[in-house]
């Protein structure tokens, strides 16, 4: 990131130290831990170098890596000083021998690593809010990684011919659901002349269109009970998206295609919403890129491409009358300038009025994910609706997005789940941290971290699935990590 945001406070580091991680504090993250974030020991392991090889080396996605990290990005390569997990993030209290250096390069990024050497797993890992270099991990493969989408059946089919082959054995995936959270429109409220901005439905799904340009709209008008959030004078939203591929722009379009191409009920359908040829409809598509306005398809200079999800904040930051999509976390953590994030409409009340929910809720982030259970998994399922094939199939936990794409009236909106991604066979490699990682993640200890960021904990009938996996379900099976 660049340097509007404030110092990252490393508890574990030494500034001289951090001085030599960052290199020259070019280019890197310097989101603050937040407040409240808890101070967990890490039972001495974290350093700044890869002194040893019983440190564990993965990357991927942005959706998480605030609450694995605390947007403490390894840059550079694992021979070289890297920033270790901050404290009061996930990675620092998880009682394994060696330091995690977890590289936040994206969900797409980082499936194409799992499942093929592309020659990133021990390339530099690029400071935050660059494209995406490699992982600065020791070797190939990579102890893990994220994605906030789950292995698609063609994805598979990779792994099988890349790490399960020949002389290469790696076993099969070991795919499960560890976090989940809010995605928020972001704002700076030195901006606008209210601290707060209500967003219907309509309108946030019209604003991410296109069809509402300017925050004096008359749409945004009637949210805000007829205040002009601007004041009444005319500025242009400058929106800006994810230019690399990520599971937060899939889950965000994924939502836009759902509730956006619908028959709106007045008032919102007509003036100041719909009627007059102004539609909130979603004609884009699904996909892990970017496929609205400002993509190659559809050129619009009112909205930018940014890496990652700290790109996506560095801008709003920087940017007078910024908006977009990203990960609430990171928005919560920026404080300077300070960011807030909108209140997002779910539902009506009984007399029709817009009934407007809070990112930063925890109550209407858990809702929202309420039907993730275990009996959402669809064990051995593709994220392309196809069954992976793999032999293990109880090893792949899947939750299809239908349950939380829509969440039910008064939840947030905007939320999505994010996976971890294992080789099963790990030939002795990290084995028994990595077992350790597990399942420490799945107890209240990892669960105080998250409850404490804007994040959520799986549910614990996920969190029971993901140990039965891991132990071979009893014995039944074989274990999913040996």
């Amino acid at each position: 990131m660049k340097k509007s945001l404030v110092t990252l406070a490393l508890a574990a580091v030494p500034a001289l130290v951090l001085s030599a991680c960052n290199g020259g504090g070019s280019g890197t993250s310097a989101v603050a831990p937040l407040p409240n974030a808890p101070q967990l020991a890490n039972h001495g392991r974290a350093h700044p170098n890869d002194n040893g090889t019983q440190d564990l080396h993965a990357g991927g996605a942005d959706f998480p890596g605030y609450a694995y990290n605390l947007d403490s990005q390894p840059v550079g390569l694992y021979s070289q000083p890297q920033s270790p997990p901050a404290g009061g993030s996930l990675f620092y209290a998880v009682p394994t021998k060696g330091t995690i250096y977890y590289c936040i390069t994206g969900s797409t990024y980082g499936r194409a690593e799992f499942i093929q050497n592309n020659g990133t797993a021990t390339t530099a890992c690029a400071a935050l809010g660059q494209a995406a270099t490699g992982f600065g991990g020791r070797q190939d493969p990579l102890d893990f990684v994220a994605s906030s989408v789950g292995l698609k059946s063609s994805e598979y089919t990779t792994y099988k011919s890349n790490r399960e082959s020949g002389s290469v054995q790696w076993g099969e995936p070991f795919e499960f659901p560890q976090i989940g959270g809010p995605i928020v429109i972001p704002f700076r409220p030195s901006d606008f002349a209210v601290s707060q901005i209500k967003l219907s439905t309509w309108t946030y799904c019209a604003i991410a269109n296109g069809t509402v340009s300017d925050w004096n709209d008359g749409a945004i008008t009637a949210d805000n009970g007829g205040t002009s959030v601007t004041g009444g004078v005319s500025q242009t939203i400058k929106f800006f998206f994810r230019g690399d591929g990520g599971g937060t722009t899939y889950a965000f379009e994924n939502h836009l295609n759902t509730v956006c191409n619908v028959s709106f009920k007045s008032p919102y359908s007509k003036p100041p919403y719909g009627g007059n040829g102004r539609s909130a409809a979603w004609a884009f598509g699904v996909g892990t890129t970017w496929a609205g306005p400002g993509s190659s398809g559809d050129p619009d200079p009112n909205f930018v491409g940014e890496q990652g999800d700290p790109g996506i904040v560095n801008a709003v930051q920087t940017t007078a009358f910024g908006t977009g999509y990203v990960t609430g976390a990171y928005v919560r953590a920026g404080t300077s300038p300070r960011l807030a994030q909108a209140l997002l409409q779910n539902g009506t009340n009984r007399t029709g009025a817009a009934v407007f929910t809070d990112p930063t809720n925890k109550k209407q982030v858990v809702a929202a994910l309420k039907r993730v259970t275990a009996r959402a998994i669809t064990y051995g399922e593709g994220s392309d609706g196809q069954p992976l094939g793999t032999s293990a199939p109880w090893c792949v936990l899947y939750v299809d997005p239908k349950n939380f794409v829509n969440p039910p009236k008064g939840a947030y909106p905007i939320v999505t789940i994010s996976y971890l991604l294992f080789y099963g066979q790990n030939n002795g490699v990290h084995t028994a941290d990595k077992k350790t990682l597990v399942k420490w993640l799945q107890g209240k200890a990892a669960n105080t971290v998250t409850n404490r960021l804007e994040y959520a904990p799986m549910s614990s009938g996920i969190e029971t699935a993901v140990l039965a996996a891991l132990n071979g379900n009893g014995g039944s099976e074989p274990a999913c990590l040996r």
